[in-house]
């Protein structure tokens, strides 16, 4: 728990930009100064659609740009991921046609109500690892900001999110069904790395959130710009009563943050499944969840090498006997049984 004295520092924070805590009066107030537009907070540029315009950032990061410990550019394995996703044409895909998605919504609920007003897409072009954001600059031009981003999906064959298929993709698709507007995730292939995570991390700490692996995870600590995610909702709210954009530069940086981590993160769990060792996994408990995720895919020889390099390392001494009763239990299923019983006096 925050102490007070942070709590008032960001809160201090929050009204320095314009941002007020707490519900408050949701009808549109008349401006007292001259409200600044998103246009003059952020450099972007208008994408044009048969159904209006859409304000657009983006922000290039070159090749050898690291987020944290994890590179944002890399080229992927994915022959691991692509059996646990059940995507079986996923090692196929070019990289450059591989999106990592996140969005900011009017509110957690889902549902009708709940609509997008920030859409953030992550890729790798020739350049480099590229970062664009489609902004709802009012909810009437929701059917622009669609249309900007299908045009944008188009070319990719699969989406990368992070809790994605329960929360991100379901309420856009809704959206587009409110707007008569067939979504373009209808047939992409959907990896969302958040059950995964799951599994790989779920012994060894305590939370798996997004913000909780980008520090734990990838080292990385995010800079003075970063919005709290709990705020972004009624930042947005304040805007469209006020039209005052200072805030949301908070917001995009969040958002964007969001996204690279969720690529350093997808980069690192494939190199992780893909070869444990090159990827210098160091924690015990990593790699023998890393042979478990390989035993329940049939990888029945990777599981026992796994296992080997598990069990040679610190394991608190619950996970320790676990293990070894799974391992042996894995050999009497090869009919190994003189390595199954020797694990099992070892037990």
């Amino acid at each position: 728990m925050e102490s007070a004295d942070a709590m008032e520092s960001l809160s201090d924070k929050l009204k320095s930009l314009g941002v007020h805590l707490g519900i408050g009066d949701l009808s549109p107030q008349p401006p007292t100064r001259k409200a600044t537009a998103i246009e003059d907070v952020l450099e972007g540029f208008e994408d044009e659609t048969p159904l209006g315009s859409t304000f657009l950032v983006q922000n290039d990061y070159p090749p050898e740009h690291y987020h944290g410990i994890a590179p944002l550019y890399a080229n992927y394995d994915l022959e691991v991921m692509a059996q646990w996703a059940k995507v079986p044409h996923l090692p196929g895909i070019d990289p450059q046609k591989l999106v990592f998605l996140d969005t900011e919504t009017s509110g957690l609920a889902g549902g009708s109500g709940t609509f997008v007003f920030l859409i953030g897409l992550g890729y790798q072009t020739e350049q480099g690892f590229r970062v664009t954001q489609f902004f709802l600059r009012d909810p009437g031009q929701e059917p622009a900001l669609l249309a900007s981003l299908a045009r944008y999906i188009d070319p990719f064959e699969a989406v990368v999110t992070y809790n994605g298929k329960t929360f991100d993709i379901p309420v856009l698709n809704a959206r587009h069904v409110i707007n008569r507007m067939p979504s373009p995730f209808s047939e992409m292939a959907h990896i969302d790395l958040l059950p995964l995570a799951r599994r790989l991390w779920r012994k060894r700490l305590p939370s798996r959130a997004l913000s909780s692996l980008e520090y734990d995870i990838l080292e990385f600590e995010r800079g003075q710009e970063e919005i709290p995610g709990w705020m972004v909702p009624q930042i947005y709210l304040d805007y469209l009563h006020t039209r005052e954009a200072t805030p949301l530069a908070g917001v995009f940086y969040h958002n964007a943050m969001d996204i690279l981590s969720l690529a350093a993160l997808f980069n690192t769990v494939d190199g992780m499944l893909a070869e444990p060792k090159e990827a210098r996994v160091q924690y015990g408990l990593d790699l023998v969840s890393i042979a478990q995720l390989h035993e329940d895919l049939g990888r029945l020889d990777r599981a026992i090498e796994l296992y080997e390099l598990g069990l040679q390392k610190d394991i608190p001494r619950p996970f320790f006997l676990q293990t070894l009763k799974r391992y042996a239990l894995l050999y009497r299923r090869q009919g190994k049984w003189p390595e199954a019983l020797n694990l099992w006096y070892k037990a």
